[in-house]
């Protein structure tokens, strides 16, 4: 542990007036603390500049406890602080750190356990009524009616839509209290097709994990199967190769690109603006051709092992994705001045869905969403990992908040990982792109996080004897900037909902795990 660390840990005992419990574990620092102490740490972590990041609730080994973990990121030592306690009954941290309601609530349910003093103990999952929830532990306590709660104001409505949409799209349901056409409050309700992918992990062989890892957010397949492979490695105390660092951060950088394309031309179609949008969702198509050209497959999945890569990349083949850049800038460029030249599409985003920075502070905000409303946060910058940790990121920022700073961070964020992986492929090394684990039966827990394309992701594992999965904790970007919508919306007109939507678009099936 390093002398900051250290420094951070004396601190946070001072502020417990107890002789902490603490571990270190690759790239966290585990605290252990007595559940009664967690609110007031909680808020200890967050005064000392830890960034809320996640929280978790798994079975704990004595018969009817369980544990909660609650998981801060720490710049300043570049680690995870996990702060957690086992109990039969725990007290809610949301009162003092409003971004970790729903975390609360999932806890709440998954575990079946009390969380005195929570704000909200509305079902996040077992949703009243379904029928298929029923093995859920919270569910014991047949909550028969969802209630959504409007503002109170005079003339006040309700306008319900979703969880089946017109589109394709997967379930959510949003109710939208209104006075005419002007929004004064949002709930979202999501989990409609909750996986049960935490549950479905175990015992597993860590590396059969990785076709329902890839799963979790289809277009974020990679980020999500690196932060699982890194939990793991982290867990085996594996060293990963320079070159299968290299291409990861290629792969990572390219579902970045066709990602963002995505979502640039879907805010300039639920403008209308259709000149735009099919320019951005032509170059996407491309992208995806590309990808499964050179890679083997339109979302790079089947790359990703444990220790490395399943597959070399010959690097007269990256040599081509660069190639293959030079001349996307230069049409990515001339869409980017078509675009910006026009009223019709300024005048629809400016100071539409603004999200202020207090606001994204409170609700840990995370990804391109946060950093568009001045928040530094990229995880490639401050918790460096694998090959980023030799290349210095260009991090992207704004400081309105609405859809258009939301739309230029990701456009910038593109002209950034094509630089990046230019400059990569310019100095990739030869050598292994995988360690063997076969013979590595190891027990041990690893956290790991990558920045996906909607922001950071968190993976924590936990081995048991003969190295087998017995529990995975996944938190990914959407869980955490679902609730952002519901502030971005206030005071706007229902019409600007699509393109508010579009400009975060969030994942369900990420957040219905």
């Amino acid at each position: 542990m390093d002398t900051n660390a250290k420094k951070l840990i004396q601190d946070f005992s001072k502020m417990s007036q107890t002789k902490l419990e603490v571990v270190e574990k690759g790239f966290g620092i585990w605290i252990e603390l007595d559940s009664k102490q967690m609110p007031t740490m909680c808020k200890s972590c967050s005064e000392l500049g830890g960034v809320f990041d996640s929280a978790f609730a798994y079975p704990y080994e004595k018969r009817g406890e369980w544990s909660v973990a609650y998981f801060f990121r720490f710049s300043s030592i570049g680690k995870m602080v996990v702060l957690w306690a086992h109990a039969s009954v725990f007290h809610s941290v949301s009162k003092v750190l409003p971004a970790s309601l729903w975390d609360e609530r999932k806890m709440h349910e998954l575990s079946g356990k009390e969380f005195i003093g929570i704000p909200d103990e509305r079902p996040l999952i077992a949703h009243p009524e379904s029928s298929r929830f029923s093995k859920v532990p919270a569910r014991k306590k047949k909550m028969h009616e969802y209630k959504f709660f409007g503002t109170g104001a005079e003339e006040e409505f309700q306008i319900p839509v979703g969880p089946v949409h017109a589109g394709i799209i997967e379930s959510g349901h949003f109710r939208f209290h209104v006075v005419g056409e002007k929004i004064n409050k949002l709930e979202v309700r999501l989990s409609y097709l909750h996986k049960g992918i935490e549950e479905l992990a175990s015992d597993k062989e860590p590396e059969s994990l990785f076709p329902l890892i890839e799963q979790v957010s289809g277009d974020e397949s990679v980020a999500n199967s690196v932060s699982y492979a890194q939990a793991v490695e982290s867990a085996m105390s594996l060293k990963v190769s320079s070159r299968a660092n290299s291409i990861r951060l290629i792969l990572l950088e390219l579902e970045r690109i066709y990602s963002h394309l995505s979502d640039l031309g879907g805010i300039s179609m639920d403008i209308g603006y259709y000149v735009s949008s099919s320019q951005f969702l032509v170059l996407r198509e491309e992208m995806m051709r590309h990808n499964q050209t050179i890679y083997g497959n339109r979302f790079l999945r089947g790359l990703i092992s444990i220790g490395g890569l399943s597959r070399d990349i010959p690097t007269s083949e990256l040599h081509k994705t660069k190639e293959f850049l030079k001349r996307f800038s230069k049409t990515l460029l001339e869409i980017e001045k078509l675009t910006m030249a026009s009223s019709t599409f300024l005048d629809r985003v400016f100071t539409t869905g603004m999200v202020f920075q207090q606001t994204a502070k409170d609700l840990a905000l995370v990804g391109p969403t946060a950093r568009a409303s001045g928040i530094s946060c990229d995880l490639r910058k401050h918790f460096a990992y694998g090959a980023y940790k030799h290349n210095k990121l260009r991090e992207s920022l704004a400081l309105d908040g609405d859809v258009l700073a939301r739309f230029m961070v990701k456009l910038n964020e593109i002209k950034e990982s094509v630089r990046l992986i230019s400059s990569e492929t310019n100095k990739i090394s030869n050598g292994p792109i995988s360690q063997k684990t076969s013979k590595i039966k190891r027990k041990g827990s690893g956290i790991g996080i990558c920045e996906a394309p909607r922001g950071a992701s968190t993976f924590v594992v936990f081995l048991g004897e003969g190295g087998k999965i017995t529990r995975i904790l996944i938190r990914t970007a959407s869980f955490r900037n679902w609730r952002a919508i519901e502030k971005a919306v206030k005071s706007n007109i229902i019409a600007d909902f699509p393109v508010i939507n579009k400009s975060f678009n969030l994942s369900y099936s990420g957040t219905d795990l």
